[in-house]
């Protein structure tokens, strides 16, 4: 049996803590959801976020219904968006990470994973599915290695230990799993990976509006205006030097992998203009502010404007990006 068949028990990772939905669309939704009518709960909840497009619950809610309607690429985008504007909540990393397995994409599991236990390290759930994970693509280096020397006996045993891992895994999920499976494939054999799981998403709690004061302003403006300074530059280091070691790019990019596209997509260009407008700036906690801007980007073979969000914290050596996307 092969090792992937373990990826399997992450279907736990979408199995949430039992609380209640406090929303009463997303509840009627989850139960819509639970009779196989996610078509129609889709829709109701597509209504109901028109007006309240930042309920939680609800987003969380219909990404669960993408699943079960087979719209895996929109349930992933569904589910990173909450891990944008939620990064309190581990459970979307979770579900980010069951749909990236079931792509066989492990590389992208496991950093959602790991963002998850970055933002909740006791997520006993998120450690299992973890070690699954690491599972995967260990059995999947080995596989690669048996293709190119099959007479490698000591790579032969250790896959055969891997493997021993589905001997010991349960047959099915626990009692209180409700989960339904989707085929995929990996590098080695076919794996039946349960992607979706009925279960709430803990209730936000809406804290107090912070502010900000005038200097804060001021401050976060020179680092938004010297990270565009230093784009236009092209200048890697002063670049770089505006995001945290806390930064985690979207898109589950491993920070080596997105550090290297864009070094790639900054130094190709002959020139680069990067302009920010209408900056709009908001406290987000303790030491911590957004920026919402509009960009507008230009070089010698593309050019484009979007609305971007940076996210900034206070560190020692001034206001650093720790978040980035554009909607």
């Amino acid at each position: 049996m092969s090792v992937f068949c373990r990826i399997a028990a992450i279907a736990a990772a979408l199995i949430l803590s039992p609380v209640a939905f406090a929303s009463s669309v997303s509840a009627q939704a989850q139960t819509l959801i639970e009779q196989g009518r996610a078509d129609e709960a889709l829709r109701l909840l597509d209504e109901h976020l028109k007006n309240n497009p930042q309920d939680a619950e609800a987003r969380f809610a219909k990404g669960l219904a993408l699943v079960r309607l087979e719209r895996n690429k929109d349930a992933i985008r569904v589910f990173a968006d909450l891990t944008r504007d939620y990064p309190q909540l581990p459970e979307p990393y979770n579900n980010l990470a069951v749909l990236y397995a079931a792509q066989g994409d492990y590389e992208k599991a496991r950093d959602a994973l790991e963002a998850a236990l970055a933002t909740h390290p006791s997520y006993a759930t998120a450690h299992e599915n973890l070690g699954d994970i690491y599972a995967a693509l260990a059995g999947a280096a080995y596989n690669r290695a048996l293709m190119l020397d099959e007479s490698n006996q000591v790579v032969r045993r250790k896959l055969a230990l891997i493997n021993q891992l589905d001997a010991s895994a349960p047959a099915e999920p626990p009692p209180a799993a409700t989960a339904t499976a989707a085929s995929t494939s990996t590098p080695a054999a076919p794996a039946a990976a349960p992607v979706a799981s009925a279960g709430p998403v803990p209730q936000v709690a809406e804290p107090a509006e912070p502010t900000l004061d005038a200097d804060t302003r001021a401050a976060l403006q020179r680092a938004l205006d010297a990270w565009a300074q230093a784009w236009s530059q092209q200048d890697l280091d002063a670049y770089f030097a505006a995001y945290s070691e806390q930064f985690v790019p979207e898109g589950g990019l491993s920070r080596s992998t997105w550090q290297a596209q864009r070094r790639e997509r900054i130094s190709q260009p002959k020139q680069i203009r990067v302009t920010v407008t209408d900056p709009q700036f908001k406290a987000t906690g303790p030491g911590r502010a957004s920026v919402v801007f509009r960009q507008s980007y230009a070089s010698d073979t593309f050019s484009d404007t979007v609305t971007k969000t940076l996210d900034f914290e206070r560190t020692a050596d001034g206001w650093k990006i720790v978040r980035e996307y554009t909607r």
